[in-house]
């Protein structure tokens, strides 16, 4: 069982899909809510369960002896997390922001598990290829659309409306995701901006002004960004 407590200044700074949620520093029947920054589990603790996510956003991360990191995954609602192919886990995982979780044991269905696994092989040949040939603007381009795809807003006209999500991730949290240094993802993600392919006038608040572009930028398009001729 997992055992950690949160503050209770943390507690009253609950968001509001939260409030009414009951806090208890342990699993609530099979859920649990972590605070900002709270460790779920750490890297090589054994007998880890598997775990969803029923809200929030979770990075899984693995640390060298020196402490560089390395995230491996971001985690969005709905994503099972916890798979493991041997008694240790090889990675860690840390709540990025409030995040309700809920513990599924090691009983899973089998159809739910095999789908959660492809997903996770896919994302993790997406990350070498990102890590190993892309661009920097490409890769934040990536990391953008991507996290527009697992944290996008609900809107009451989505068809006019602009995408648009919390970015829950710092931009140190970024680099060690990408690759890249701070100034390089902040550099990437202000030249985005300038050419009108996101906009964010709160550093954690991102719309997506151009989906097919930075789709396309994503996908390892011919240049970097460039500006469009009148």
């Amino acid at each position: 069982m997992l055992n950690i407590s949160m503050p209770v200044e943390a507690a009253l700074a609950l968001p509001p899909n939260f409030a009414g949620l009951p806090f208890s520093p342990l699993f609530v029947g099979r859920r649990r809510l972590f605070s900002p920054r709270t460790t779920i589990y750490d890297q090589d603790e054994t007998a880890v369960p598997i775990y969803r996510l029923v809200d929030g956003c979770v990075a899984l991360t693995h640390s060298l002896r020196d402490g560089r990191r390395q995230i491996l995954d971001i985690i969005g609602p709905g994503r099972l997390f916890g798979l493991v192919f041997h008694e240790d886990n090889h990675c860690g995982a840390q709540a990025l922001t409030f995040s309700q979780v809920e513990s599924l044991g090691r009983t899973v269905d089998q159809g739910i598990l095999d789908q959660a696994l492809v997903q996770m092989l896919n994302r993790a040949h997406s990350l070498a290829t990102l890590l190993g040939r892309k661009t920097a603007m490409e890769r934040v381009s990536s990391a953008v659309f991507d996290l527009a795809q697992q944290f996008k807003r609900a809107s009451r006209n989505p068809q006019r409306d602009a995408p648009t999500f919390n970015l829950h991730l710092t931009r140190a949290d970024l680099g060690d995701w990408l690759g890249l240094t701070i100034e390089t993802v902040s550099r990437c993600l202000n030249q985005l901006k300038r050419d009108k392919v996101i906009d964010f006038s709160h550093p954690e608040i991102v719309r997506v002004l151009d989906t097919d572009r930075l789709q396309a930028m994503a996908a390892g398009g011919r240049g970097e960004v460039r500006k469009r001729r009148a």
